[in-house]
């Protein structure tokens, strides 16, 4: 799987503190296969395909280059989710539970990567956390957040596992 990693905080972050590709391991202490930099060009399409296409529609918009305002959304979003994570779960059966991509499966990864994207968020702005995280941890973070709040996004990385 190729994709991002996204670095993104409540509080500014000091280019010293950006995410690299030196540090990261996967949520399960294995390394990833291949990490990079990005360059700016890439960076700027990839925080717009955040924005505008993997994130719940109209709930964050970018206010420069390197911010995001949080719109609300997230209670109609988690009546969403819960329902699918519902639908999901009826369709598991003894029949289908051990089937390699099945309902099981599906629900198994829904209820880890809810976006439904293989982008990854780090959510530390210091940049001492070894590990980025799936969507779910990032619908934790934005849980807190008030309407019009501001999210900093730091460091892009590129990467396979």
């Amino acid at each position: 799987m190729h994709s991002r990693i996204f670095q993104i905080s409540k509080t500014p972050i000091n280019k010293e503190c950006y995410l690299n590709a030196r540090t990261l391991t996967q949520e399960d202490n294995s390394y990833f296969d291949y990490y990079s930099e990005i360059d700016d060009k890439i960076r700027k399409y990839n925080i717009n395909c955040l924005v505008e296409r993997v994130l719940p529609k109209g709930m964050f918009e970018l206010t420069s280059e390197n911010t995001m305002r949080y719109n609300g959304g997230l209670e109609q979003w988690k009546e969403s989710f819960v329902a699918d994570i519902r639908k999901k779960a009826e369709a598991i059966n003894t029949a289908n539970m051990m089937e390699c991509i099945g309902p099981l499966y599906q629900l198994e990864n829904t209820l880890k990567d809810p976006f439904d994207t293989a982008y990854l968020f780090y959510l530390d702005k210091e940049g001492i956390q070894s590990y980025a995280e799936h969507s779910f941890a990032f619908i934790n973070f934005i849980h807190s957040l008030e309407v019009g709040a501001t999210l900093y996004i730091g460091g892009i990385i590129d990467y396979h596992s």
